[in-house]
């Protein structure tokens, strides 16, 4: 299966959830001689069941053999705010094939994520590790810490993915 990588943009990302960082859709609601501050962009209330702990810190040091794992969590939305390199995200929307609780892998996108931007994923959107195009990727990441306790790390394999940068 190839997918073709798209430019991580606010309308291109909508159906999986917002995208973090500067938004090309709004001005800012307070510019002035030092910063620009954009105001209630997203809610990222109600991520996880213990308040302070849903902030994980993942580094991305090796490819997998692989690329054809893919995950979601029900109770918790997601962020990915990368902190170094470069990196892919898949993403397949919240919603499985014909009711059954599978990903669409024909609905699946792949994000480039150059660094610059994070993003937030709506409950239920089946996603893999980033795919990491320079040495070393980190992130850090908003999810519930209680989703290992509450068994709420669906994975399940998919066709291998290839990606195409052209």
């Amino acid at each position: 299966m190839r997918i073709i990588v798209e430019p991580l943009t606010e309308a291109a990302f909508a159906e999986f959830g917002h995208v973090l960082g500067e938004p090309a859709s709004a001005a800012p609601s307070i510019r002035d001689q030092v910063s620009d501050v954009w105001l209630g962009l997203s809610d990222l209330m109600g991520i996880g069941s213990v308040p302070g702990r849903q902030i994980t810190y993942l580094k991305i040091h090796t490819q997998p053999p692989s690329y054809d794992r893919i995950e979601k969590h029900e109770t918790s939305a997601e962020a990915f705010i990368p902190l170094e390199g470069r990196s892919i995200l898949l993403v397949a929307p919240a919603n499985g094939t014909g009711g059954v609780d599978l990903p669409d892998m024909r609905r699946a996108r792949a994000f480039l994520m150059d660094g610059s931007r994070g993003i937030l994923m709506r409950r239920g959107t089946w996603h893999a590790v980033p795919y990491k195009l320079t040495d070393v990727a980190t992130y850090l990441v908003l999810v519930d810490d209680a989703i290992i306790a509450k068994q709420d790390l669906h994975v399940t394999p998919v066709e291998p993915i290839e990606f195409d940068l052209s």
